[in-house]
């Protein structure tokens, strides 16, 4: 049984999906377009995703397609949010590259995934009202993420980076035109610019250098899980990333004989348990299933160092041409 049906450019719904498409692109113009403007209706249990080695867009017909109509229907606005927003997110996996050939500070790991899939989840709440607005589906509120456990920690750690000398929205700007595997960079560029701004005016290499012992705290052992984790287990990942993060922004300070940062309060979202326990994970690989699911998703990334490795040259991997779907959405939570 084909469960995949191509679309053609000349129905309705193609034209919705690619007008869709670059409007959300034009909010945050990029430079990149990896779509190659195939469309494919898909009866998977999934959302859709764009396929990174072929381009081709695949969205599912009864939770996506269907509810991409060109007005509001009330009696359906969930999924037509949820629809929405599956469209913006993929335009913003469509509008960045993922390896960055020849950047030291390229994280190679499993690590990438979970942050992929967590800012262009950010990026998606961030743009909603905005994006259903111009496209004519004003109104829709957007519910809950389909990458919670990522999203949470993404949001988390980007509210604490972010500041008055590079905002969320700068570092969402610049993270929109990527590469993926730089996000960690873009980060650190945030943490240097917010919280280190006596740096900001050394040689590129000193502020690539203090960039790269940055990213280290931030590489957190469940990151490769998050995509299939919940909101807590987030949440959590981001309080202890920000306690090991602030450590190294502290040993930064004194090696560069710096002053003692002023205290800034820390007023958490509203939507962000504090509470929530971190699952017991002493080791920093993933349970088996779960390790074999992102290396089912990033195959390229096959030469895994350990987390404290991860910025350090690589021996170069046989990097296969064809690499897998990372955006993929997983089957859906029961929501409340």
């Amino acid at each position: 049984m084909d469960l995949d049906r191509r679309v053609s450019p000349d129905s309705f719904v193609y034209q919705e999906v690619e007008r869709l498409y670059k409007l959300a692109q034009s909010l945050r113009p990029v430079t990149t377009d990896r779509w190659n403007r195939e469309l494919y209706a898909t009866d998977l249990d999934t959302l859709g995703g764009l396929d990174p080695n072929t381009g081709v867009l695949r969205l599912s017909s009864h939770r996506v397609l269907m509810h991409l109509t060109g007005s509001v229907s009330p009696e359906r606005a969930a999924d037509q949010a949820e629809a929405l927003s599956t469209v913006l997110h993929e335009s913003t996996h469509g509008g960045m590259h993922i390896k960055a050939p020849g950047e030291p500070n390229a994280v190679w790991t499993e690590h990438s995934r979970g942050v992929m899939e967590g800012f262009a989840e950010v990026r998606a709440f961030a743009d909603f009202e905005l994006f259903a607005k111009r496209a004519g589906y004003g109104g829709l509120t957007l519910g809950d993420p389909q990458y919670p456990g990522a999203f949470a920690a993404t949001s988390d750690l980007m509210a604490h980076i972010s500041g008055p000398s590079y905002s969320q929205n700068d570092l969402i700007n610049d993270a929109c035109r990527g590469p993926g595997l730089m996000h960690f960079d873009q980060f650190a560029h945030a943490v240097v610019a917010n919280h280190l701004t006596e740096l900001t005016h050394r040689d590129p290499q000193t502020q690539q250098t203090i960039r790269r012992q940055l990213i280290e705290p931030m590489l957190h052992a469940h990151w490769p899980t998050l995509p299939n984790t919940e909101a807590p287990t987030g949440h959590a990942v981001a309080t202890e990333i920000r306690s090991t993060l602030n450590t190294k922004i502290s040993e930064l300070r004194h090696q560069h004989r710096l002053p003692p940062a002023p205290p800034t309060p820390q007023t958490p979202p509203t939507h962000q348990p504090r509470s929530a326990p971190l699952p017991a994970v002493h080791d920093p690989a993933p349970t088996p299933d779960a390790r074999q699911d992102t290396l089912n998703a990033l195959r390229f990334l096959t030469a895994q160092p350990p987390p404290t490795k991860a910025l350090h040259h690589r021996p170069t991997p046989a990097i296969p041409h064809t690499r897998p779907h990372l955006s993929t959405k997983p089957p859906p939570r029961t929501r409340d």
